[in-house]
């Protein structure tokens, strides 16, 4: 009898980090199991990628019920053989100042890219420890450590990631179950579109001519932006190392990253403000 092939479940594949993350498990060899919100994201999929790729319709925002459906229903197609990984990647990143901020887009970010990953890992616990030795891993943001104007809802979902993190890594150790957070920087991805965006929507805000002028910020943070294939191989790493490390920050300039977490709030604040005041005077 062959040897079961290792198998990894992954969170939004459409596009992005979770695309890359699920064809790096595929040319591994992996069978992958990855979910998508529309059914033409998952036929795509399948016709690109073919066996061994399982696109499965599904929301993380649905109910507890739902996300205990799925489970069931990878079980009985592992046969028994439990879940290797599984790779908490769909999220969404909306921007904005946050006293203007509607409640449905910050209760959105909040039930996507926090209650998605308790829902599911509940659900999943049991299936990650019938394997051998399994992995959960946590797509959280650099915006886990550090908070920048207009990303205040965003930064606090990817903080609350961070604790997710620190307490499945030490609940679930004693389980068999591995937990790491990787932590990207801004990636080449569509959120750029997104980012320009912004500006139209909070027009009606004393923060326009600071959003109106952004450009050259984003553009400055595009440039620098990572291939979401480096993430992608990031997360490899983290799900079939030996001995992982428990976080990994993938930024161009990871020093810069740590040593801003290092400075004092003030001296953070002033750097801040001098940025605002030259789109607006205060």
């Amino acid at each position: 009898m062959s040897k079961p092939l290792f198998s990894v479940l992954i969170t939004g594949v459409s596009s992005g980090i979770g695309y890359a993350v699920l064809k790096v498990f595929h040319e591994a060899g992996w069978q992958v199991f990855g979910t998508v919100r529309k059914s033409e994201d998952g036929t795509r999929l399948q016709s690109e990628f073919g066996e061994r790729v399982h696109p499965i319709l599904f929301d993380v925002t649905d109910s507890l019920q739902h996300h205990e459906e799925l489970i069931r229903d990878l079980t009985g197609r592992l046969n028994g053989e439990g879940l290797d990984v599984l790779v908490h990647n769909a999220g969404v990143a909306q921007g904005g100042p946050l006293g203007w901020q509607e409640e449905s887009d910050v209760r959105q970010i909040m039930e996507t890219n926090v209650l998605g990953i308790y829902k599911l890992t509940r659900a999943a616990i049991p299936l990650l420890r019938q394997a051998q030795s399994s992995r959960m891993i946590l797509i959280s943001s650099v915006s886990g450590r550090l908070v920048t104007p207009f990303l205040g809802a965003y930064a606090a979902s990817k903080f609350a990631v961070e604790a997710f993190a620190d307490a499945y890594r030490n609940e679930l150790a004693p389980l068999g179950i591995r937990v790491v957070s990787v932590q990207p920087g801004p990636t080449s991805s569509a959120i750029w579109v997104k980012a320009r965006a912004i500006k139209e929507k909070y027009l009606d805000t004393p923060y326009q001519d600071i959003l109106a002028r952004q450009e050259q910020f984003i553009s400055n943070a595009e440039s620098r932006a990572l291939p979401v294939e480096h993430v992608a191989k990031v997360v490899y790493h983290a799900g079939t190392h030996a001995r992982p490390r428990s976080r990994y920050l993938v930024v161009s300039k990871p020093w810069l990253v740590r040593l801003a977490g290092l400075f004092p709030d003030s001296l953070k604040d002033r750097m801040v403000m001098a940025r605002l005041r030259k789109a607006k005077k205060w």
